[in-house]
């Protein structure tokens, strides 16, 4: 059970943007859910504005007044409608390893979220030893994940917030055919021949309230109006999502038009090893949390997941200290928590792959584990993907300029 919380207020602001009390303890539930509505309340003026800008914007792209700047090769988005961990990331790897694994040259290009690149057109290759402050949590993780399956460099992840520039650069410096835009559902600076939408349980709380949960940043979770789905190649669906997206378009959230002959998958994690945070290259039984007191702690964007996939382990008992997404450990942070576990009486301690290159330089003798995770999709996403490949030997000719 998802109960210990280390709040801070950033946290607290994302869980009321998302609705999210997953992670919150039963006493203060009904305090938050009070608190959390009048803040939304107070908000709402903002989200018109923010609906706004975001239908003018949207609008110039699709009349054709703005035009995205189309990279040589095939591009491959994936992306979400709404704040907070929706899964592209672990989708993103997968893909890129679906890719690599049809011989096609691939890379990843990213924005580097909370990264400190000196210039906005400063193009970073992510390596294993690149500091997470340097090139951001996700990016980073990437590359690892890549890295401990892969040859080193086969499939390079990128980082810049001109994403175009570091796509030239993929495909001069490492004659890249495929490109993987990740998080690029609202990055329409870029063209791209296939659209991927992935939407976690629940979308994000949007089957909650219907009268709040779809509105706009900053009063409720959506990047931009639950129509813009119509933009989607594709949809990929977290568990009990597609039940979800039903009462959507029943209740008019959803035009049935907006996903009308869209390809629709199912997807899921399944933990895939477990080792420890100084020695990645040495698993241990995944039996290993069977049947024990597992104390955990994240700084993701969808801790419930993490729960639950850890639920799945059948562990004796289970806490989860959660941590902002994108969070940036320090000294007392993991004091509190060899604290708490050892207060819960834990056998062992967990964490995620995102977060293990921020709390590994912070880490002495303490020994804590890394649990990986990958996502199961059916077959036919595969054959989706495999279109892009026969498309990916026609490289354009015509570049646009930066």
């Amino acid at each position: 059970m998802i109960c210990n919380q280390a709040m801070s207020l950033r946290l607290f602001l994302e869980q009321i943007v998302t609705q999210s009390e997953a992670s919150m303890g039963k006493a203060n539930s009904r305090s938050f859910r009070r608190l959390s509505a009048l803040f939304r309340y107070l908000l709402i003026p903002f989200s018109w504005i923010f609906g706004l800008v975001v239908s003018c914007r949207n609008g110039l792209y699709d009349l054709g007044w703005w035009r995205p700047k189309r990279l040589p090769g095939q591009v491959i988005s994936l992306g979400n409608i709404t704040i907070g961990g929706a899964g592209k990331t672990p989708h993103v790897v997968y893909i890129a390893k679906l890719l690599h694994q049809q011989g096609v040259r691939v890379a990843i290009l990213a924005s580097g979220y909370r990264s400190r690149a000196k210039r906005r057109d400063q193009v970073i290759v992510v390596s294993e030893s690149t500091p997470v402050t340097r090139c951001g949590d996700e990016p980073l993780m990437m590359a690892q994940q890549l890295s401990a399956t892969l040859p080193i460099g086969d499939v390079p992840v990128l980082v810049c917030r001109n994403r175009y520039r570091a796509g030239l650069v993929a495909v001069r410096q490492f004659q890249s055919q495929v490109l993987i835009l990740d998080d690029g559902f609202q990055h329409r600076q870029l063209a791209r021949d296939l659209d991927i939408v992935v939407l976690n349980n629940g979308l994000n709380g949007l089957s909650t309230s219907q009268s709040r949960s779809n509105r706009l940043l900053p009063a409720g979770p959506l990047r931009e109006p639950l129509s813009q789905l119509r933009r989607a190649g594709a949809i990929i669906n977290r568990p009990n999502q597609l039940n979800t997206l039903s009462g959507q378009i029943q209740s008019g959230f959803i035009s049935a038009a907006a996903l009308s002959r869209k390809p629709v998958f199912t997807s899921y994690y399944r933990p895939t090893r477990l080792y420890s945070i100084h020695q990645p290259s040495q698993t241990v039984s995944l039996d290993q949390i069977r049947r024990q007191r597992i104390f955990a702690f994240c700084g993701i964007g969808n801790p419930a997941s993490f729960g639950e996939t850890l639920k799945n382990q059948q562990p004796d008992d289970l806490q989860v200290m959660v941590f902002a997404d994108h969070h940036q450990y320090s000294k007392s942070d993991l004091g509190r928590i060899q604290s708490e576990a050892s207060r819960f009486g834990a056998d062992m301690i967990l964490t995620t792959e995102k977060d293990r290159p921020k709390v590994t330089p912070l880490v002495d003798q303490q020994i804590i584990y890394v649990l990986a995770i990958e996502p199961v999709i059916q077959d036919t996403f595969k054959q989706l993907i495999k279109s892009i490949v026969a498309k990916s030997g026609n490289v354009f000719t015509e570049i646009t300029p930066i």
